[in-house]
């Protein structure tokens, strides 16, 4: 039912290309499966359930789902909003101009409506996060996402909104089954924007503040151009994500020129204990919407 185009971006595991749905007469983006998994493989059954979860993840910021299916040969794929613009990472190497807390105000809003259902994305970084022709920002990429116990992480949540929505119920395809499923020790993401926590292994740690420092990562790079870690090598990157060592980090922050108030929040959602840093992307999504209030106003005393 879909006649595929171009090819549009590649990762670890997929390959998207542009199609025509050829029922609806639209374009969509079609994600497939790399033929170098096999259909029986872990790889591929993730590939799945990345589908079954971000298709109940409603939101706008969330790209939509419209169908998942097979090919020919058992490879399975899934159809989804095609998103015309750039990723995040592309507009900081081009260094094109936007409004950087706007645009990350609208990531959070995203994450924070899927912590709000129990769900982390785990793998937050500028190269997931599509910015469109329109200004609209997709959270893309779900393939790591983690369906948390109810109540997860919530205990110690004194910081947390007072409106977050209820939580639906979810239906969770990793549950009773351990093939695909992230086991202790084991390192799934992105190194230079993971959480201690996350590059360590520690499944049982992991909560919505964990993706907080992704979104800390994110905003790191908006202002300095580059992630929480930096290193000669993955393994090097890895060791200090384990060690939490975001002291060089801070200091490009400091020498950043942005507002001392995003400076702070920053290293609030970099801390190395999940505990200090902010409940979750809602939370982080309401800070930042106070200091851009605070901006504009200061904006508008000015100009008076």
């Amino acid at each position: 039912g879909y006649q595929l185009e171009a090819e549009v971006a590649r990762g670890g595991m997929g390959v998207i290309y542009q199609a025509r749905d050829l029922a609806m007469n639209r374009t969509v983006a079609v994600k497939l499966l790399q033929d170098r998994f096999p259909v029986e493989s872990p790889g591929a059954k993730r590939f799945v359930e990345e589908a079954q979860i971000t298709g109940q993840l409603q939101h706008p910021g969330i790209p939509p789902i419209y169908q998942v299916g097979k090919l020919a040969d058992g490879r399975p794929y899934l159809a989804m909003k095609l998103i015309k613009g750039q990723t995040l990472d592309a507009l900081l190497k081009a260094n094109t101009p936007f409004n950087k807390l706007a645009v990350f105000e609208a990531v959070a809003q995203a994450v924070g409506y899927a912590h709000a259902h129990g769900v982390i994305h785990r793998d937050l970084k500028p190269a997931n996060i599509m910015v469109g022709a329109f200004g609209e920002v997709q959270v893309m990429d779900w393939g790591l996402a983690k369906l948390l116990a109810p109540n997860a992480g919530r205990q110690a949540d004194v910081d947390a909104p007072i409106h977050t929505p209820p939580a639906t119920t979810f239906h969770d395809p990793r549950a009773g089954s351990g093939g695909s499923e992230t086991q202790d020790g084991s390192m799934l993401g992105t190194p230079a924007y993971m959480a201690p926590e996350q590059a360590a292994g520690e499944i049982d740690k992991m909560d919505q503040r964990t993706d907080v420092f992704g979104l800390g990562g994110v905003l790191c790079a908006l202002f300095t151009g580059q992630p929480p870690y930096v290193g000669q090598s993955v393994q090097a990157i890895g060791l200090a994500a384990v060690r939490g060592q975001t002291d060089e980090a801070f200091a490009r922050l400091d020498a950043s020129g942005a507002e001392p108030n995003v400076i702070a929040l920053c290293k609030r959602c970099l801390a190395f204990e999940p505990g200090d840093r902010p409940a979750d992307g809602n939370a982080v999504a309401v800070e930042v919407a106070r200091l851009r209030a605070e901006a504009e106003e200061r904006a508008r005393q000015a100009e008076i």
